[in-house]
C-alpha cells in the first residue's frame, strides 16, 4: 500500500486522524456485521504471527470463540487457563474489537511487568495494521505504551505499579500474568 497524505507517521497501514473512509455498500454491510459479532470479526480479519509460518489468519479453537462470546456477553470475566493456549491473543482480538467499534472506549492492559503489557499492545497493533482500511479508525497517537484512536478510544499498556494508570476511568481492564 502506498503512502498517502492520510498516513500516520508515513506508515501506509496506519490512517491518521483526518482519514475518512468512503464505504461501498459491501464494506458497510461487513463493517456492521463485524461490529455486531466479535467472533466473526476475529475469525475473518485478525492476523497473528506464527513462529513457523509468519503472518497468518487467527484460526481459533472452539474455546477461544467461547471466550470472545463470554467477554462480549458478560461485563466481568475471569479465565483460568494453562499457558500458551492463545488466551492473550484472544483477549487482544476482543480489545481491538471494542476500541474499533465503540467511541471513547478506554482499555488498560496491565501485567506484572511493563514489557509484558507492551508485548500484548504490540500484538494489538500488529492486528490493527493488517485490517482492511474500512475497519480502521484514524490514529491520534501510536507509541510503545499506548494507542489513541480518532473515535476517542484508547489502549494503555503498563505494569501493575500503584500509579501506573492513575487518573483514567476504564471501560475494560485486562490483567495478564497474575500467577
Amino acid at each position: 500500500m502506498a503512502r498517502t497524505p492520510f498516513s500516520y507517521q508515513n506508515n501506509p497501514n496506519l490512517p491518521n486522524e483526518q482519514y475518512r473512509h468512503s464505504f461501498t455498500q459491501k464494506e458497510l454491510d461487513e463493517y456492521l456485521k463485524c461490529a455486531d459479532d466479535p467472533v466473526y470479526f476475529a475469525k475473518k480479519y485478525i492476523k497473528i504471527i506464527n513462529v513457523d509460518r509468519g503472518l497468518i489468519p487467527f484460526d481459533m479453537w472452539d474455546f477461544q470463540e467461547k471466550m470472545l462470546s463470554t467477554f462480549h456477553d458478560n461485563r466481568f470475566s475471569i479465565c483460568k487457563l494453562p499457558r500458551q493456549v492463545g488466551k492473550s491473543t484472544t483477549s487482544v482480538a476482543y480489545i481491538l474489537h471494542q476500541v474499533l467499534f465503540n467511541e471513547n472506549f478506554v482499555v488498560a492492559i496491565l501485567a506484572n511487568r511493563a514489557p509484558t503489557a507492551r508485548e500484548l499492545l504490540g500484538k494489538l497493533k500488529l492486528a490493527f495494521e493488517y485490517l482492511p482500511m474500512f475497519l480502521k479508525q484514524g490514529i491520534k497517537e501510536w507509541n510503545k505504551g499506548s494507542i489513541y484512536l480518532a473515535n476517542g478510544s484508547r489502549v494503555l499498556a503498563d505494569s501493575t505499579s500503584g500509579s501506573s494508570v492513575r487518573g483514567f476511568s476504564f471501560n475494560l481492564i485486562f490483567l495478564d500474568e497474575f500467577a
